[in-house]
C-alpha cells in the first residue's frame, strides 16, 4: 500500500470534515466541551506539526487515534494528585520579591553604591578587597603593605560610614 501525502490545505480539509464528531468523541471521552474543544485544537496542531502528513491508513480514523491518545493524555494528568483541582493553599508565598520590594531593594543597593563610593580611596579599597574579593585581613595588609590592624581599622571605619547612610536614608 502506498503512503499518502497530505499538505497543509489537505490536513485542514481533513480537519473540517471531522471536527464536529471529533468534539463529540472527545466530549464522551473526557466530559467536558472546553476541554473537548481544546484537545480538538491540539489535535489539528499535531497534525500540522510536520510540514506534510504521511500516512497509508484510513486518515479519519488516524485523526481519532490522535484525538484519543490526546484524551487519555490529558485523562492520566488529571488524576495525578497534584493536577485533581484541590484548592490551592492561601497561605503559600510566591517565592519572588513584589515589585514595590524589588523597587526598595534596588534603592538600598543605590545607597550602598553610593556610601562605597564617598568613602576615601584608602576604606573603600580595603572594603572591597575584604567584601569582593574575600581576601583575609593578611592578605590585604601583605598586599597593600600596611599592619592586619590598620586593615581592621579601615574596614570598621568603612562599615560604620555604610552603616550611617543606609540609616539616615531610612529615616
Amino acid at each position: 500500500m502506498s503512503s499518502l501525502v497530505l499538505n497543509h490545505d489537505q490536513i485542514g480539509k481533513l480537519f473540517q470534515d471531522h471536527r464536529e464528531a471529533l468534539t463529540q468523541f472527545l466530549v464522551y471521552r473526557i466530559r467536558c466541551p472546553d476541554t473537548a474543544e481544546d484537545l480538538c485544537q491540539e489535535t489539528y496542531l499535531r497534525l500540522l506539526r510536520d510540514n506534510a502528513l504521511k500516512h497509508d491508513e484510513n486518515l479519519s480514523g488516524f485523526l481519532f487515534r490522535v484525538a484519543d491518545r490526546l484524551a487519555l493524555n490529558y485523562l492520566k494528568w488529571q488524576r495525578q494528585a497534584k493536577n485533581s483541582g484541590a484548592p490551592l493553599n492561601d497561605e503559600l508565598v510566591c517565592p519572588k520579591h513584589l515589585p514595590d520590594e524589588i523597587l526598595s531593594l534596588r534603592q538600598q543597593c543605590e545607597i550602598l553604591l553610593n556610601a562605597i563610593n564617598s568613602l576615601q580611596e584608602k576604606y573603600r579599597h580595603v572594603f572591597l578587597l575584604r567584601k569582593i574579593d574575600e581576601l583575609t585581613y593578611g592578605e590585604i595588609a601583605d598586599k597593600l603593605g600596611i599592619s592586619e590592624k590598620t586593615v581592621q581599622r579601615y574596614l570598621v571605619h568603612a562599615m560604620l560610614h555604610c552603616h550611617q547612610c543606609m540609616q539616615s536614608t531610612e529615616n
